[in-house]
């Protein structure tokens, strides 16, 4: 019996701190229905755990085991009844891709409507039209405009630019009227959009039309959703403030090394990806000065423009600098060529500050910028929209999304 209790002891001990441990969830004051977010943050733990073992043990890539984990969810939904939307998944140039209609269009090819192209977020190797159809049907309902969702290839199956080039395709294809028509869709009235990675895409493709003779026609709006812009700075005071993160996956440089197919250090995270002479170039367009004073009290100005990077990682880190990866590295006389634009931005999230500095830079550039930021809510919350993971503040961001789209498209 003496020697029962010792090891009772540990397994209770090691029960109540896996307990502990999965209920934490640090920096969260002020932010509201936290006893759905611990439920949210336990499975991302839970999720990232599983996938590490699985790599240790020699099975499933821990990417793979982050990537699938959406199938689970997907269960988990109810199933839907779409009286107002016709939806289906169908190829544009050999991209598959998903199509909300309004039911009522009733195959009238006279009938042309607005439309909003998106593309899902998930760090260039993760999401799915599927992770982000909850998003993108309510997009359809709440707008009554036609939405495209593209399922764009990931890394590292497909690395850079596979991704990008599929969602270029799709987008390319749409902005002919000829085209565009086939689907009830007014080729002068489409939005492009997309969340975190997805929002970089956007970005990118934005500029793409306008900078260059692809299209007669270009689109109208971008909306980015706290999308990522730039791979210059790493160090700017989002990434180093204490916040409430809930996707914990990988070490620092997984996600390059996954989307670039090259070996990245994690040193990439204090900006050993930069010369000297990159980091003078590049400063210009990434201004902490663009960033709010209350977010610049502890880390007030640049912290490593006077360290010189380590030279195999600047080397296999050089395309992160250039603009179709990092659209915040370009000439304000570029910017000023886009169309109107939308950029949401949430106080938890590392790509807060860039998303700051964008929508300054674009107003300096005479672009006319709508820019809603929300503070107490996370990286990624707006793709909770149902289920027990439902947020309120992922119908609150919407609706303002679906607001400013309805008002301007």
């Amino acid at each position: 019996m003496a020697g029962k209790l010792p090891r009772l002891a540990i397994i209770l001990g090691s029960f109540v701190t896996l307990i502990a441990y999965l209920y934490h969830v640090p920096n969260s004051e002020g932010v509201a229905q936290m006893d759905r977010i611990r439920i949210i943050s336990a499975s991302m733990k839970i999720i990232n755990f599983v996938g590490l073992v699985s790599e240790t043990l020699g099975f499933a890539p821990a990417w793979y085991i982050q990537r699938n984990s959406g199938l689970v969810l997907k269960k988990l939904r109810k199933p839907e009844v779409n009286t107002n939307l016709e939806i289906k998944d169908i190829l544009i140039e050999d991209v598959p891709a998903r199509i909300y209609s309004p039911s009522n269009l009733n195959n009238d090819k006279t009938k042309l409507l607005p439309a909003i192209i998106y593309y899902h977020g998930g760090a260039f190797y993760m999401g799915s039209v599927d992770t982000h159809h909850p998003l993108t049907r309510r997009l359809a309902l709440k707008t009554g405009f036609i939405v495209i969702s593209v399922e764009y290839g990931l890394a590292p199956e497909h690395p850079f630019p596979a991704g990008i080039d599929d969602c270029m395709k799709v987008t390319k294809y749409l902005l002919d009227s000829n085209n565009a028509k086939k689907y009830n869709i007014d080729a002068k009235r489409i939005a492009i959009s997309g969340d975190s990675a997805g929002g970089n895409f956007a970005a990118i493709i934005a500029q793409e039309f306008v900078s260059k003779s692809i299209s007669k026609n270009i689109p109208r709006l971008q909306v980015l959703i706290y999308p990522v812009v730039q791979f210059f700075d790493f160090m700017i005071p989002s990434y180093l403030t204490p916040a409430l993160h809930i996707f914990h996956f990988g070490r620092a440089g997984q996600v390059f090394q996954l989307y670039l197919n090259k070996t990245i250090t994690d040193d990439i995270i204090i900006n050993n990806h930069t010369n000297l002479q990159q980091k003078k170039k590049y400063r210009q367009y990434v201004d902490w000065s663009l960033i709010p004073e209350k977010y610049r009290q502890i880390y007030k100005k640049p912290i490593t423009d006077e360290i010189d990077g380590n030279n195999e990682l600047i080397k296999n880190s050089e395309q992160l600098l250039d603009r179709k990866l990092s659209p915040l590295l370009v000439d304000n006389k570029e910017l000023a060529k886009l169309p109107s634009t939308y950029i949401l931005t949430v106080d938890h999230d590392r790509l807060r500050d860039e998303g700051f500095i964008y929508a300054e830079r674009l107003k300096a550039s005479g672009v006319k910028i709508v820019h809603h930021h929300f503070e107490h809510t996370f990286h990624g919350s707006l793709t909770f929209l149902e289920g027990i993971f439902e947020l309120d503040i992922a119908h609150v961001m919407l609706d303002d999304i679906v607001k400013y789209v309805k008002d301007n498209l």
